[in-house]
């Protein structure tokens, strides 16, 4: 039996980690029973109380719902409404506002779920399916780039349960997906070497762009280190020769497939292949005789301006992106106190020890990992909403967390034989974890400040745009976690149920991280310093 475990150790590993983390998403992703119709969907049920309270999960349901019950890439005017604030009017149909793939990757979980009359959990739970891959990603790449394996598994539990990640994890966002995509190509980066690793790069880069328009330059290091493949510095005594190998130059042709894929969705949802659907003219509303009350404009006038609608130049992609934001962009995203890094997930600065552990072992992929969080951080830094409009933490930098999470392991291999920096990691790791589960089973609808200022003003009451807010949810018994509300309310309170959950995932995360400093510290003392 003991050979047996040893020879396995590494699958039961990752097998106990998907069982771990597959039950923990389970019983935390947030849903409703049933298969609801566009009339139901508009009622506060299934959005203010439910887990449509946020129009990002609703327009991207919308397209799903659409497809399979109306088998259009437009929306009625009810499904339209759902969607609203985004969704567009274009040659007079009403648009998704999304690129589609995040839609289109959901469909297998929405016919699930729909089968079992709970489309809307079957949805939401096939998309965290993303989320438990990252972690396993985020394990096989430290694992690759020199971490203890245990230390890699601390590393996937800490982007998943101690950044927003948890938040975003168990609801219908674009990030995971991203995240699984930008993932996936630097394990093949790092793993293999040839033809089809390449191609399948490019195919992946592509296709992420379908995902969510930013990751074009998110992926960006990553596919500029694959183009680098595509040739090889040879040095004889005194010359250097370059030698390129045009099979492997003509691999960044895999980005053909996604892109004919995307250009056909246009032209079915925008009659135009090249219309990209965040620059047609935005609804705000719906009126009850169908027609689209436009963004910004007046209840009154919106008839009259249906008509004036395409005369409006769309705005430009590249508009939304001003370098005079940055300055403004960084504070937001590293220390205010509506999103903040430092407020929300400190545990995710443990990274700056991964880095220099890597740059002691000289690991050559370094520049990959910090160049895609850099490009995270001065994207986003720009956007005109760097807040992410009402969010929990972050939620931009989720693909950032995943790269600090696989410094993290690099960190704790490093000095994970030291007892205080792994008392300080888990003091942090512990923080994190505590308040990201707080926004999973409750709600990712903060207003930044500004905006909660602003209604402050007018409403002359105090308005929370920090996780106090995800605490008053709690104590007014509100989850939004299907298991919840649907079985575990008939025994616990909101609290309680938190509770439960946030004592388990760090009993289980303090055994793990125990247990791994017990074998570096026993490996020191045995005069063993390399892992």
């Amino acid at each position: 039996m003991m050979r047996f475990l040893a020879k396995y150790k590494n699958a039961l590993g990752n097998l106990l980690l998907i069982l771990f983390v597959a039950f923990i998403l389970i019983i935390t992703v947030r849903g409703l029973p049933g298969n609801p119709t566009p009339k139901q969907l508009s009622t506060p049920y299934w959005q203010s109380n439910g887990p449509f309270e946020l129009s990002n999960e609703r327009g991207r349901y919308a397209l799903i719902y659409s497809i399979i019950e109306d088998h259009s890439f437009h929306f009625q005017p009810l499904m339209a409404n759902f969607a609203a604030p985004d969704v567009g009017y274009d040659n007079n149909n009403y648009v998704s506002l999304f690129a589609p793939s995040v839609s289109m990757v959901g469909i297998p979980g929405y016919l699930i779920g729909r089968y079992f009359d709970m489309a809307q959990y079957g949805t939401f739970l096939w998309m965290s399916l993303f989320a438990l891959l990252n972690v396993l990603l985020i394990r096989v790449i430290s694992v690759r780039l020199g971490a203890h394996p245990l230390a890699a598994t601390i590393g996937g539990l800490t982007f998943l349960f101690a950044t927003p990640a948890f938040a975003y994890a168990v609801t219908m966002y674009e990030h995971h997906v991203s995240t699984f995509f930008i993932l996936l190509s630097i394990y093949l980066l790092i793993r293999y070497n040839n033809l089809l690793s390449l191609i399948a790069i490019w195919i992946m880069y592509a296709f992420a762009f379908t995902v969510d328009y930013p990751n074009l330059f998110m992926m960006f290091p990553v596919a500029l280190a694959a183009f680098f493949r595509s040739g090889v510095i040879e040095r004889v005594q005194r010359k250097v020769t370059l030698k390129v190998s045009l099979p492997r130059v003509l691999a960044v042709l895999g980005v053909v497939i996604p892109l004919l894929y995307f250009l056909w969705f246009n032209h079915i949802s925008y009659n135009n292949p090249l219309t990209i659907s965040g620059s047609v003219a935005r609804v705000e509303a719906v009126n009850p005789n169908g027609t689209p009350i436009f963004w910004g404009a007046k209840v009154q006038q919106a008839a009259t301006q249906s008509s004036q609608a395409s005369s409006l130049p769309p705005p430009s992609f590249f508009s939304f992106f001003l370098p005079r934001n940055m300055l403004n962009g960084f504070y937001i995203l590293l220390i205010s106190p509506d999103r903040g890094i430092i407020m929300y997930t400190p545990v995710v600065l443990f990274a700056i020890a991964g880095v220099y552990g890597a740059i002691k072992k000289k690991r050559p992929n370094l520049p990959i990992l910090l160049g895609v969080i850099g490009a995270n951080f001065i994207l986003y830094s720009m956007w005109g909403d760097p807040y992410g409009g009402w969010a929990f933490g972050a939620r931009y930098l989720i693909p950032s967390y995943a790269m600090a999470a696989i410094l993290i392991s690099l960190g704790l291999t490093y000095f994970g034989k030291y007892r205080l920096f792994i008392l300080s990691f888990f003091t942090v790791f512990s923080y994190s974890l505590i308040i990201n589960t707080l926004g999973a089973l409750t709600s990712n609808g903060n207003p930044p400040k500004v905006e909660a200022d602003a209604i402050a003003n007018l409403s002359h009451q105090p308005v929370l745009y920090t996780y106090m807010r995800n605490v008053n949810d709690l104590n007014a018994n509100i989850s939004r976690s299907f298991v919840f509300r649907t079985y575990a309310s008939h025994y616990f309170s909101a609290w309680e149920y938190y509770t439960y959950i946030a004592i388990f995932l760090l009993i289980i995360s303090s055994f793990l991280i125990l247990f791994f400093h017990g074998s570096m510290y026993r490996a020191m003392k045995g005069g063993r310093h390399e892992v």
